[in-house]
């Protein structure tokens, strides 16, 4: 099945769908970090976060539990800016056409997040 990134919000009105595909994101991280990289913006795994408890679930070792960082929490317009650089590196090829469709994806979910005030973070689902 493999990876898919997704965007979790802070606070998610129950009408607001913040489905995103993110599985061509996940099996293009290593490019995306790339173009990110040369474009000046920041790599999308840099909005990585998870709350600590959810990540206990899959850490037996006691050292690693006591030293997890607390959940981190962004400003869609951060995000914006990463995900819009990158988009135009991705719309010419069609290879890449899954890949600027999950940039489109994450695109108008931030502008939801942006527009109702709420902070977001990324995640990855294996």
């Amino acid at each position: 099945m493999g990876a898919a990134y997704y965007i979790i919000a802070e606070h998610k009105p129950e009408e607001m769908d913040l489905f995103v595909n993110g599985k061509a994101l996940a099996r293009a991280d290593q490019r995306l970090a790339s173009a990110a990289r040369k474009l000046g913006v920041r790599e999308l795994l840099d909005f990585f976060s998870q709350d600590p408890e959810e990540a206990a679930e899959f850490v037996e070792d006691p050292e690693v539990l006591k030293n997890l960082p607390p959940e981190e929490w962004f400003a869609p317009a951060d995000g914006l800016k990463t995900v819009r650089a990158l988009l135009p590196e991705f719309l010419t090829s069609p290879e890449d056409a899954a890949i600027a469709d999950d940039l489109r994806e994450f695109e108008g979910v931030l502008v939801r997040l942006e527009e109702a005030g709420l902070r977001w973070h990324l995640s990855v689902d294996f």
